[in-house]
Formats: C-alpha cells, structure tokens, sequence
C-alpha cells in the first residue's frame, strides 16, 4: 500500500504532536518501526508488529495512537481522584458566584 507524500506528512505530524522526538528504526530483517525517542516503541502495548515500509511503519503508529486515546477515553479506571477533586472545586467556584 502507498500513501501519498500529504498524508504521509500528515501521519507524521499527528505521531510528532504525541511523540516529539520519534523516530524511524529499522530492525536485522529490514522492517521499519517507529520508536517514541525515549527508548520505548509505539505500538508495542498492542501487540504492532514492524512493518516493510516506512509509510506503513508511520500509518500504523498514528493508529495505534488513536487506538490508545480511544481507549483511555472510555477506560473505566481513567478517572482519578485528583482530577474529580478539581472538577468538583471548578463546579463550585461557579455555583458560588450565583
């Protein structure tokens, strides 16, 4: 599959805005993965494998982003108590000025 050069820039800007310093690596068999620039490797909590293109490689890693900002969204154990603490003061402060 061949990505054309606007959406290969476009599937790097999504992988840059998360990941700053990633990077293209290849691995002994010459397929292309894409690591995260502090030592870890996107994609490797769901199990993406590497792949023989450089295009794919970046593709893949722009999905296996989205799948995770899709999970984390809708995990149950996402919410934290620091956070209901600062809603909770944020919903107050604005009842109180009423």
């Amino acid at each position: 599959m061949q990505i054309d050069i606007k959406k290969f820039k476009s599937l790097q800007r999504k992988v840059l805005k998360k990941y700053p310093n990633a990077t293209t690596r290849m691995n002994s068999t010459g397929e292309y993965y894409i690591t995260n620039g502090e030592g870890g490797v996107i994609g490797t909590d769901i199990l993406l494998p590497s792949h023989k293109s450089v295009q794919m490689a970046w593709y893949w890693a722009a999905e296996c982003i989205r799948f995770t900002q899709n999970i984390n969204r809708t995990h149950p154990m996402r919410a934290e108590l620091s956070y209901d603490e600062k809603k909770f003061n944020r919903v107050s402060r604005r009842n109180r000025k009423k």
